[in-house]
């Protein structure tokens, strides 16, 4: 196939260009067949020149490919080399010069006369989230010859794919079983371009065939319908990110575009001879009717809706209520039960609720079963490991379009600073249960006001927020006084007797217990105000945020005597040029930032940076390319989920 720049390629031809590999590789049966089909496949997703598809061995011991076009077969040390590293730490990677990469070997260019440029890697997973292997492509062909983080997402879409049928070719060399993963991992991608997870389509495949048996269907038309229902949100390929991502409410407009996913799911597989790709069109078509009518695409009315549209609107809408994602905190069980119960005979048929309720164990046991994980920038070096995670609301020092201020969520009650806490979480924001500040500037603090002004009528336990005693106190003169914003410690909440806010002041040194294996320590920080930062520690890792500070010292005395500290999060807020203003306001800069960290004798540390202001984003990143040495450095985006 004549593949044009992948720039201009949109969702539906990406989609048809997957479609067209997924066929080839669905009638191939020998590995290395599969192995560069899967190659084609990424570079032509991502415009590169060549792709190298690596697997670990076995032993774990070595990478391999057999698909490194342009060479024979080679095998280095699972370490060795950018994709090495890649593969080590679970890394994805995007290097515009690998020549100024020092983990970059030459060897294999020397020994081809081949010049490599721009890479980038991204690990493959396996069902158990273990690393088995990396996609690489080499050299884009744009204009620039640079890979963007567009092409991150559609090498990532490959690899996700890639990774399913490689597992499943060396499992089982069976041509069904491969087909069926093949429409799994097709709704995966679906599902992956809205920030949803694999264990989604799984979960609603598995709670559709316990309702479809329950119900009365045959055993093997029930199996049917599991197969199928991983499709039935294909359609969202082919919808705008700026409308499938969006954190808050549609427009109307957005809602119709948004909407078109139905349809346009059902136009993609209705053709197919398969009964598999039959059954996902009807249920891509109808899982979005509702048994009142109000229904779309077309407001088909009860038994109108196909059964597979039925249980599967039950199966996808219980899913999605009931899971954490990356980006939001499941509802209580509780309260989507009283959904369920409130659309009874509108939304859902009664007679699937009824089953619904009497089947709520089994399908409580299949949400436990298949628990969501996310990947992240850093690897998964165990199970417990994927659990050690934060969110990054907001990383930028500053509020801008596209970008968000200071606030890291710790779990479903704890954030450490408001910046961006009303983007960030939306409702979700209404489970918060502490706000840990570490200074009383407004892009700290400034979502304190915007989530309890959008959702007092919704809470239901006080919001308390810890600080130091001047930041307290910064707090109560100063914002939440009655002239500002109302003083909310003196509102009781609708819900119950207390009021909406408490404040209580921070111990620094003391050890606050968040949970039976989380606790949170402050300490003191240098900055043009009262200041702290915090060690957010869980299981037997820990990870330290500075926010804004000008010395390091404090820093490095905690992570001299706590050898549990991995990860740091460091503060970089002008370019060097601008020394003289970020030393007034006792902010960093490149150049003093890497001066300083010279002092740090543990080199074992994981680096973030944050709280660059948007305005010099590009200079500050260029110069911290120039001075960072020997650090491996990362860059802070919103919406990121950290591993520690």
């Amino acid at each position: 196939m004549e593949v044009k720049n992948n720039k201009s390629l949109g969702a539906s031809e990406i989609l048809e260009l997957v479609f067209i590999y997924m066929a080839e590789i669905s009638s191939l049966r020998d590995f290395d067949e599969i192995l560069e089909i899967l190659a084609n496949m990424a570079k032509a997703l991502t415009s590169a020149d060549r792709c190298s598809i690596w697997i670990v061995s076995d032993d774990k011991k070595s990478i391999w490919t057999k698909v490194a076009q342009g060479i024979d077969k080679i095998q280095i040390p699972i370490s060795s080399g950018i994709v090495g590293h890649a593969i080590s730490i679970g890394q994805r990677e995007l290097i515009d010069d690998v020549y100024k990469d020092s983990r970059f070997n030459d060897q294999i260019d020397k020994s081809t006369g081949y010049r490599t440029k721009s890479m980038m890697v991204i690990p493959m997973y396996d069902y158990d989230e273990n690393i088995i292997g990396a996609i690489q492509v080499i050299n884009s062909k744009t204009k620039n010859e640079k890979f963007d983080y567009r092409d991150m997402e559609r090498l990532t879409l490959a690899s996700t794919y890639a990774a399913e049928t490689l597992v499943s070719a060396k499992l089982t060399k069976e041509i069904d079983d491969t087909q069926k993963e093949v429409v799994f991992t097709m709704g995966a991608i679906g599902e992956s371009r809205s920030k949803e997870t694999g264990n989604h389509v799984k979960r609603v495949a598995e709670y559709s065939k316990l309702l479809a048996v329950a119900y009365g269907l045959s055993e093997s038309e029930s199996e049917l319908l599991k197969e199928a229902s991983p499709m039935h949100d294909i359609g969202k390929v082919a919808i705008p990110d700026a409308v499938l991502n969006k954190p808050g409410r549609f427009t109307p407009e957005e809602r119709k575009i948004m909407n078109k996913h139905s349809e346009l799911g059902y136009e993609m597989t209705r053709h197919s001879e398969r009964a598999l790709l039959r059954a996902a069109s009807i249920i891509a078509y109808e899982h979005h009717e509702k048994y009142d009518g109000t229904g779309y695409p077309r407001g088909l009315k009860g038994e109108e809706i196909h059964i597979y549209g039925r249980i599967t609107a039950i199966a996808d809408v219980f899913d999605a209520l009931g899971s954490d994602r990356v980006y939001k905190k499941a509802w209580e069980d509780k309260r989507i039960l009283k959904l369920f119960k409130e659309e009874r005979g509108k939304h859902f048929d009664p007679k699937l609720v009824d089953i619904f309720f009497d089947n709520i164990d089994k399908i409580f046991e299949i949400r436990d079963n298949f628990k969501d994980t996310f990947k992240t920038e850093i690897s998964t070096k165990d199970l417990k490991e994927k659990h050690r995670h934060i969110k990054v609301l907001g990383a930028y020092g500053t509020k801008s379009k596209g970008f968000a201020t200071s606030s890291f969520l710790l779990n479903k009650t704890n954030v450490i600073d408001a910046g961006n806490l009303l983007d960030g979480l939306n409702e979700e924001s209404i489970y918060l249960e502490k706000i840990w500040l570490t200074h009383s500037h407004l892009d700290h603090i400034s979502d304190i006001a915007y989530i309890l002004d959008n959702y007092f009528s919704l809470r239901e336990k006080p919001l308390t927020i810890i600080g130091t005693m001047e930041t307290i106190q910064t707090l109560k003169s100063c914002y939440l006084n009655d002239q500002v914003w109302p003083d909310f410690s003196k509102i009781k909440l609708l819900n119950s007797k207390e009021m909406v806010i408490k404040y209580e002041e921070l111990s620094l040194g003391k050890i606050y217990s968040l949970s039976e294996n989380e606790s949170i320590k402050a300490f003191k920080t240098d900055h043009t105000v009262d200041s702290c930062g915090y060690i957010y520690k869980k299981q037997d890792h820990a990870i330290l945020i500075t926010s804004d500070t000008y010395s390091l010292q404090a820093m490095f005395e905690e992570i001299e005597l706590d050898n549990e500290i991995k990860t740091i999060i460091v503060e970089c807020s002008f370019p060097s040029d601008m020394e003289k203003l970020a030393k007034r306001s006792k902010h960093l800069t490149p150049k003093l930032l890497f001066e300083e960290l010279k002092v740090l004798q543990k080199k074992n540390i994981n680096l973030f940076i944050n709280h660059i202001k948007p305005m010099y984003l590009e200079k500050v990143i260029a110069e911290i390319e120039l001075y960072k040495g020997d650090w491996t450095v990362n860059i802070l985006k919103d919406g990121e989920i950290l591993n520690f």
